[in-house]
């Protein structure tokens, strides 16, 4: 029982491999400017690195793109608010 339990296993992540990569062309064509428009412009070297992170990653990253619109979110906190502000120089 253990052993079968181990192949369905390992079979579980030759599928969720495989879906990766059947999913990279989409991600190299249109995906990563969904994600972040810089990185849709980016050269063949840096999609050579990132390959690895969007097989491994691509249920999160999917959603992401999903709705995406290209621009990466925008962080709200107090630094940011307070550089922000147009403050008078002393």
């Amino acid at each position: 029982m253990p052993e079968a339990f181990a192949q369905v296993l390992v079979w579980c992540g030759y599928v969720y491999v495989a879906a990766g990569l059947l999913l990279l062309p989409w991600w190299h064509a249109r995906g990563l400017a969904r994600l972040d428009a810089a990185a849709g412009h980016g050269g063949w070297g840096f999609r050579v690195l990132i390959t690895p992170g969007l097989v491994g990653l691509w249920p999160v990253l999917l959603l992401s793109a999903r709705r995406g619109t290209g621009h990466p979110k925008v962080e709200t906190n107090a630094h940011r608010a307070a550089a922000t502000e147009h403050a008078p120089l002393p």
